[in-house]
């Protein structure tokens, strides 16, 4: 009996709908993205004195130098009586070492407020989100949001590059340049991980309504509680939950928020130590 070569077999073409493309482009894309901050950025939860003490600084230099939201001081650092009761997010950038951006959580205990209940104005008109409703330990105020002027993008900047001043480099590249719109959320996305390894179910915010809709674009999609009222510009407040916002995020920020956690991973210790660093500032 002969031996019969078998016939070639036809390469079997992929039939992929419309959808499973987009989806496989978006996870292309959202590969990339964490790759990319990965390489030039690094987020973090403060951890010594000397971090809580360089974003006090770039508070300063945001909000009473450049905005003048606050009034300045000697010290050049902003910092108020909520500091004593909150933990801190932080990214870094890696080929400078500068504070790139913080925010700070506002965490109280049973004797303890957060800012929004104590503008003096009526914040809140949603009954069934106040923050009464809910346990103390359960609630964070997510506050003081601040990117150095250095690290906002714009649009000469993704054109010509954009030399930082005072940082000790030539210029951003291209690449860094299209990863700072990302800053932003990488300190949401950190500050996630520390209300879920704090307990917080509840996060309560005052932005911009603008700011609320952008962040909507970006899968932050926080509910409204209140009307806008005039603090430091027209703002309202806004309530989210920590599980609403965890399993609501886009695939285009998953690998991100996975890098993230690799590097946000506060031990009880440290959440604990962090709540008494302000205290230790303010003695010096």
């Amino acid at each position: 009996m002969s031996y019969q070569q078998p016939s070639a077999i036809a390469p079997r073409k992929l039939q992929l709908s419309a959808s499973s493309v987009k989806q496989l482009a978006i996870q292309h894309q959202a590969d990339e993205l964490a790759q990319r901050y990965q390489r030039y950025f690094q987020a973090s939860i403060a951890s010594n004195q000397e971090e809580v003490t360089k974003i006090y600084q770039l508070r300063h230099r945001v909000y009473c130098e450049e905005f003048q939201f606050e009034p300045s001081n000697n010290q050049q650092m902003e910092r108020d009586v909520y500091d004593s009761y909150s933990h801190y997010c932080r990214v870094q950038h890696l080929n400078s070492g500068l504070d790139a951006g913080c925010l700070r959580m506002v965490s109280p205990s049973k004797q303890q407020s957060i800012p929004l209940l104590d503008t003096g104005q009526s914040v809140i008109s949603h009954q069934e989100l106040h923050p009464d409703n809910f346990a103390k330990e359960s609630i964070c105020e997510v506050s003081r949001v601040a990117l150095d002027t250095q690290f906002r993008r714009r649009k000469i900047d993704l054109k010509n590059g954009a030399a930082p001043a005072g940082a000790g480099l030539s210029v951003f590249s291209q690449k860094e340049l299209r990863t700072f719109p990302y800053i932003t959320m990488s300190l949401y996305l950190a500050a996630s991980i520390v209300a879920e390894q704090c307990g917080i179910k509840h996060a309560y915010v005052m932005v911009e309504p603008k700011l609320a809709r952008s962040l909507s674009m970006f899968g932050i999609k926080m509910t409204r509680i209140g009307p806008n009222i005039d603090y430091h510009g027209i703002r309202a407040a806004y309530h989210i939950t920590v599980e609403r916002f965890q399993e609501h995020l886009p695939l285009l920020y998953q690998p991100l928020f996975e890098l993230i956690k690799q590097t946000v991973n506060p031990s009880p210790a440290l959440l604990a130590s962090t709540n008494q660093l302000d205290a230790v500032s303010q003695n010096r």
